[in-house]
C-alpha cells in the first residue's frame, strides 16, 4: 500500500513538470494589427461583396445585422453614414430600418490601437412596395404571366403624390418610350379626374375625381382579340365606377406582354407622381392553341440514349406550359420553359427485355386556355436484333455512256456491249447511311438485297458485290466505277463473286452468310478507320469483265422504288 502511494507520488510529479516544460515551450503566435479581420457573426469573411451588392428593406421593415472582429481585443468599432460623417453605432450589431425611399451607404470601421483601420461599406436601399412613376421617364414591366393574347383583367391600386397631375398606367407588347406603344391607358389627368384612352382620345363614361394621398384601385378587363377593353375605378372603400366600356386600343395589337407607367410634367414646378401597387394580372383565355413542331415516331437500341428537342408556339406568342403524361419508366420529360422542352430515353439494358417494344408518348401544351397534343410512338429494340437500312434516294446512280448518269435513278442497270457503241450501262452503286453502333458492340452481319427486274444476255454474265470506302456525303464519284476482273478495283473491295448470273429468275436477291460477314467486317474497319453514323457507304453491283465479249442487261429496282428499294439487313453482337 505505501509502495503504491510512492509511485503515484512521482507521476504526480514527473506530470506538473511535463506541464511546465510545455507550457515555457508553446507560445501563440502574435497577431499584428493588419490581421485584423471582419466577419458576419458565425460565418465567413466573405462579407465586402455582400455588404457592396447592398440590402433592399421594404419601408416598415427592419434589417438586423451583427458582425464580429478579430482580434476583438482593443478594437474600436463604429458604423458611420458616409454622407454626413454621422457615428450611428459603436457595436457590433447594427439595425437599418428606412422610413422612407432611400439609397445609403453606411461605413462599418474597425480601428486598432495603432490606428490601422479595416472598413466594410454597406449599401442599404430602403423601398416602398411596388413602383412610383418618374417624370417623363418611362418605366416597363415584363407581366410574369406571359404574353396575353386572348381575354384577362388586370388589376392595381394607385396613390396620387399631389392634386391635378398628369400620370398613366398602361399595358402594351413591349417597351414603352412614348404614349402611343400602349394599348391600353388609364390616367389621373390634370382635371382631377380619372379616365382612359378611346381609340383616338381619353375619355370617362362617368366622373371620379382623385385626392392626393388617397388610394384608388383600378379594375381592366382587357380583350386581346377584339383589342377593347373595360375599365373600372373606385376609391378606397368606396363605390366602383365604370371609367370606360368596349374602349378601343390605342395601339392596335394582337398580343401584349408588358406595363407601363409614367408622370409627365403638366406642372413643370411640381409636376407629381402616382405610387402603384399591388398589381395582379389573371389570364382567362387564350384565342389559339399552341403548335407543335412534329416529331416523328422514334426507334432506339435497348441501352441507348436518345434525347428529343420538344418545341411548342403560341400562334400569337403567348407563354406555354409543356407537360408529359404517362411515361414510360425509362423516359423523362425536362421543361425549359418558353414552351421548349427535352425528352430522354434511356431503355434498360439489364432487364432481359422488360423495355422492349413500342411505346405510345404524349406531351401536352398549354397556353393557360388551350391545350394542344403531341403524340408519338417510340420502339425500343434489342440492340443485336436485325434492323433494316434503305438507300439513299436522291444519290443512286449508275454508270452510263462512259460518265456519271445522274438521272436514272428508278433503274439500275447492267447492260454491256464491247462492240460498235462502246460500253453503255454496266454499273449500278448505291450509298447507304451508317447505322449508329452503339459501344461494345460491333456489325455481325450486311445483307444487300435487291429486286431485280430485268435479266437477259446473250451469253454467261455474272453480278458481283464490291463495298466501297464510306464518305461524308452521299455523292456518286465517277471513280466508283470500275469494269474489270473482280476484286481488282483499288477503290473497292469485293465482297460477292457472282450474287446474280444470266439467266437467273427475277425477284429479290439476298447475299449468302458468308458474304453478310464479308460485308459486316468491311463496316467494321470504316468504324475503326473513324467512320460515324450518318456517314455513307456505297456497295456496287457490276458485271465481271472475266465473262463479258458482247451484250447483257441486268436491271434492279433503285431508290425510287419505294416498296422494293436495295436494303441492308444488319445485325450487331458484342465486340
Amino acid at each position: 500500500m505505501k509502495i503504491n502511494k510512492y509511485i503515484t507520488w512521482i507521476f504526480s510529479v514527473l506530470l506538473l513538470t511535463m506541464l511546465s516544460c510545455n507550457e515555457e515551450d508553446i507560445s501563440n503566435p502574435v497577431l499584428s494589427d493588419t490581421d485584423l479581420k471582419v466577419y458576419f457573426w458565425g460565418e465567413g469573411d466573405n462579407l465586402t461583396g455582400l455588404a457592396w451588392e447592398g440590402y433592399d428593406v421594404l419601408i416598415g421593415e427592419t434589417l438586423d445585422l451583427k458582425l464580429q472582429v478579430s482580434p476583438k481585443q482593443n478594437t474600436s468599432i463604429q458604423w458611420v453614414d458616409d454622407a454626413t460623417g454621422e457615428v450611428l453605432s459603436t457595436s457590433l450589431e447594427y439595425t437599418y430600418a428606412p422610413t422612407q425611399e432611400e439609397a445609403r451607404k453606411i461605413n462599418f470601421i474597425a480601428t486598432r490601437p495603432s490606428g490601422y483601420e479595416k472598413k466594410v461599406v454597406f449599401n442599404f436601399r430602403g423601398n416602398l412596395d411596388g413602383f412610383t412613376s418618374k417624370i417623363n421617364e418611362w418605366q416597363s414591366v415584363l407581366i410574369p404571366q406571359g404574353t396575353q393574347t386572348g381575354t384577362f383583367t388586370v388589376e392595381f391600386d394607385m396613390i396620387p403624390s399631389k392634386n391635378n397631375i398628369d400620370v398613366i398606367v398602361g399595358v402594351l407588347d413591349g417597351i414603352s418610350t412614348t404614349y402611343s406603344n400602349n394599348s391600353c391607358i388609364v390616367r389621373l389627368n390634370p382635371s382631377g379626374k380619372i379616365d382612359a384612352y378611346d381609340d383616338t382620345g381619353y375619355a370617362a363614361s362617368n366622373e371620379l375625381a382623385y385626392h392626393a394621398g388617397v388610394t384608388y384601385h383600378i379594375k381592366m378587363d382587357i380583350d386581346v382579340v377584339t383589342m377593347s377593353y373595360d375599365v373600372y375605378a373606385n376609391e378606397q372603400g368606396g363605390d366602383i365606377i365604370e371609367i370606360g366600356k368596349d374602349f378601343k386600343f390605342r395601339r392596335k395589337i394582337t398580343h401584349l406582354d408588358y406595363w407601363s407607367m409614367v408622370a409627365g410634367n403638366f406642372n413643370i414646378s411640381d409636376p407629381g407622381t402616382h405610387r402603384i401597387l399591388n398589381m395582379e394580372i389573371t389570364t382567362h383565355t387564350q384565342n389559339q392553341a399552341p403548335v407543335f413542331t412534329a416529331i416523328d415516331d422514334l426507334v432506339v437500341a435497348e441501352g441507348m440514349t436518345l434525347d428529343v428537342d420538344i418545341e411548342a408556339v403560341d400562334p400569337l406568342g403567348g407563354s406555354i406550359i409543356l407537360e408529359a403524361t404517362n411515361l414510360p419508366r425509362f423516359a423523362n420529360f425536362t421543361d425549359h420553359g418558353f414552351g421548349k422542352g427535352t425528352l430522354t430515353f434511356k431503355p434498360y439494358s439489364d432487364c432481359g427485355g422488360c423495355d422492349l417494344g413500342l411505346h405510345d408518348i404524349s406531351i401536352s401544351a398549354t397556353n393557360s386556355a388551350e391545350t394542344s397534343n403531341l403524340d408519338f410512338k417510340i420502339e425500343i429494340m434489342d440492340p443485336n436484333a436485325a434492323f433494316d437500312v434503305k438507300v439513299d434516294l436522291a444519290d443512286a446512280t449508275i454508270w452510263g455512256g462512259g460518265s456519271v448518269d445522274a438521272s436514272y435513278t428508278k433503274l439500275f442497270g447492267g447492260h454491256v456491249a464491247t462492240g460498235i457503241g462502246g460500253d453503255d450501262h454496266v454499273v449500278g452503286v448505291m450509298p447507304f447511311a451508317l447505322p449508329d453502333v452503339p459501344a461494345g458492340k460491333k456489325v455481325k452481319s450486311a445483307v444487300l438485297k435487291v429486286n431485280v427486274t430485268t435479266n437477259n444476255s446473250w451469253i454467261a454474265v455474272e453480278y458481283d458485290v464490291y463495298a466501297i470506302a464510306a464518305r461524308a456525303t452521299a455523292e456518286v464519284l465517277p471513280t466508283d466505277f470500275f469494269l474489270g476482273v473482280f476484286d481488282t478495283d483499288p477503290n473497292a473491295t469485293g465482297i460477292q463473286k457472282s450474287f446474280i448470273k444470266n439467266g437467273d429468275a427475277v425477284g429479290e436477291f439476298s447475299m449468302n452468310d458468308a458474304s453478310g460477314i464479308e460485308l459486316a467486317t468491311f463496316m467494321n474497319s470504316q468504324y475503326q478507320n473513324g467512320a460515324a453514323a450518318g456517314e455513307f457507304l456505297f456497295i456496287r453491283i457490276s458485271a465481271n469483265r472475266d465473262d463479258m465479249d458482247t451484250w447483257a442487261h441486268l436491271q434492279f429496282d433503285g431508290g425510287e422504288s419505294i416498296a422494293t428499294a436495295p436494303i441492308l439487313t444488319v445485325t450487331l453482337e458484342d465486340e
